[in-house]
């Protein structure tokens, strides 16, 4: 991931839920998805820690921590992180939000997670 990259989603982090129909619903829906897959596939309880590695503007962080996850989002867009924290606090949720690149999360320390989740379009950024 170049510094370009991180500069292109900086600049469409404010208008980035634009891409969804209804981002409210889109959270909702990716959250119930997500979810299942996490308890009934994973078998993991709704306390369950998740890292979203390239959480953008928060869409499936958000969602996972309003259904009860303890949720840690992280992305290379320093914007899209400042967006995600704003979004978290006007939902009143507890989701620590920082900048870190998904190639190497030695910034997060000694963090431990039950399950690691990279959603949308962060996998093409790998190649």
């Amino acid at each position: 991931m170049t510094l370009d990259t991180a500069d292109c989603y900086d600049s469409l982090a404010d208008h980035y839920h634009l891409i969804f129909e209804n981002w409210e619903v889109a959270i909702q829906r990716q959250a119930a998805s997500l979810s299942s897959i996490l308890e009934l596939k994973c078998g993991l309880p709704k306390s369950a820690r998740i890292l979203d590695c390239a959480c953008g503007i928060g869409t499936q962080a958000l969602g996972l921590a309003a259904l009860g996850f303890r949720v840690s989002g992280c992305d290379f867009s320093p914007h899209a992180v400042e967006r995600a924290r704003v979004e978290a606090s006007r939902r009143h949720l507890d989701v620590p939000f920082s900048v870190a690149n998904m190639l190497d999360l030695r910034c997060l320390g000694d963090s431990q997670f039950d399950a690691v989740i990279s959603m949308d379009n962060a996998l093409p950024h790998l190649v």
